[in-house]
């Protein structure tokens, strides 16, 4: 018999002992930074003088009536700039889309301003923008100059 015979078998439980090891202190931390930063949704500052409430709650009237990837709203006290990612397969009926989320965000928030985009650039914005209020480093004037320039960029693209 040759001696490379029975080496593929302990070749085997070799290599399958070092994949379940390494699955294993793969799967062992899960409680490291990156992980809690994608995994939780972002906390709006406590102490901030911002107030979201209508943001969030257009964000989960939105999100529970619609087949949304992703919405990202922000409001100040008058303005109500909402960026929606849809899925890739309703592209071809963008504008109907746009028209009704617009309508229903519209009635739901009669005394706002209401602005919605679909564009991806408008909803990086967007992300950046809540970010930044998250963090308390943006002010009530810096956040509605932003939501007027955001806004002015998201009718430019129409």
């Amino acid at each position: 018999m040759n001696r490379y015979q029975g080496g593929g078998e302990n070749m085997k439980k070799l290599l399958t002992g070092i994949l379940v090891f390494a699955f294993l202190m793969g799967c062992q931390d899960g409680n490291n930074e990156e992980t809690q930063d994608l995994n939780e949704p972002m906390q709006m500052a406590n102490n901030n003088k911002l107030n979201q409430a209508v943001s969030e709650q257009a964000d989960r009237s939105l999100r529970n009536k619609n087949n949304l990837t992703d919405v990202q709203v922000v409001n100040d006290d008058k303005q109500l700039l909402i960026a929606a990612q849809i899925p890739h397969n309703e592209r071809f009926h963008m504008k109907k889309i746009e028209k009704d989320l617009t309508k229903q965000a519209e009635e739901k928030f009669p005394d706002y301003q209401v602005t919605l985009s679909l564009d991806k650039k408008i909803h990086l914005e967007v992300m950046q923008l809540k970010k930044q209020i998250a963090e308390g480093s943006i002010d009530q004037k810096k956040l509605s100059n932003e939501l007027d320039r955001l806004i002015k960029l998201s009718k430019e693209k129409t």
